[in-house]
């Protein structure tokens, strides 16, 4: 007679954990950036008393992400950024998304590359923010012929962009302008910092810095933007 195991009782039933009204007002704090999850996770075992599991599972419920976790985008998300960028500054984005401005300044990046453009695209924004200046400013300089701004339609949404080449074009053939008679005064000390690293040091007779100024202004521009994250 073949032997038959009863596994009924082999699996213990899902515990229910119930969770009270301060436990839930964590979770729910707008105060708390999403990428500290670790923090509200020990909030709630500190709160309840409950094993690590479920109160992971609370909090990844309410957007809370695990050390390391990357963020997964949605396209709406992507294309409300990309639609902000025309006409918002890259920090202002970063801050409404909870998110650096690293990541805002890749995204509009990556936007422009995967469009079938080369190298580096500027919006008037990041133009104005790079130069401590109004994107209504960048835009004179474009009315003005200084600098060669294109239009894009996408829907109906204008996008203003700058190429890389014509962004450093503009710099360099108005680097005193951009230095001593923008507004009538001497730049304040970013824009002073921002051209030297980005047309400056560009014209070292170094073979290297010549080879890969692009590749370094390109990593400065991000880093401009998270420095400003911090003041």
């Amino acid at each position: 007679m073949p032997m038959v195991f009863d596994n009924s009782r082999s699996r213990s039933p899902r515990q229910h954990y119930v969770w009270s009204e301060k436990a839930l007002s964590i979770v729910r704090s707008t105060r708390i950036p999403k990428k500290d999850g670790a923090l509200v996770v020990q909030q709630l075992q500190e709160l309840t008393g409950y094993p690590e599991k479920p109160c992971w599972r609370l909090a990844e419920r309410f957007g809370f992400r695990r050390p390391n976790a990357r963020r997964v985008w949605s396209q709406e998300d992507v294309a409300r950024i990309i639609e902000l960028s025309e006409t918002t500054c890259i920090r202002e984005i970063a801050t409404r998304f909870k998110t650096t401005t690293r990541t805002i300044y890749l995204k509009v990046y990556n936007h422009h590359k995967s469009a079938g453009h080369s190298g580096m695209i500027y919006t008037v924004s990041a133009i104005a923010n790079l130069l401590k200046v109004t994107p209504a400013t960048v835009k004179q300089w474009g009315a003005e012929g200084r600098l060669e701004i294109q239009q894009q339609q996408r829907g109906s949404v204008t996008a203003y962009i700058v190429e890389d080449d014509e962004f450093e074009r503009f710099c360099r053939d108005n680097l005193n302008y951009l230095i001593f008679m923008v507004g009538g005064r001497i730049a304040p000390r970013e824009r002073i910092l921002f051209l030297k690293q980005f047309v400056i040091a560009a014209d070292m007779p170094d073979d290297h810095t010549a080879r890969s100024h692009r590749r370094e202004r390109e990593a400065y521009a991000q880093l401009i933007d998270s420095e400003e994250m911090t003041k």
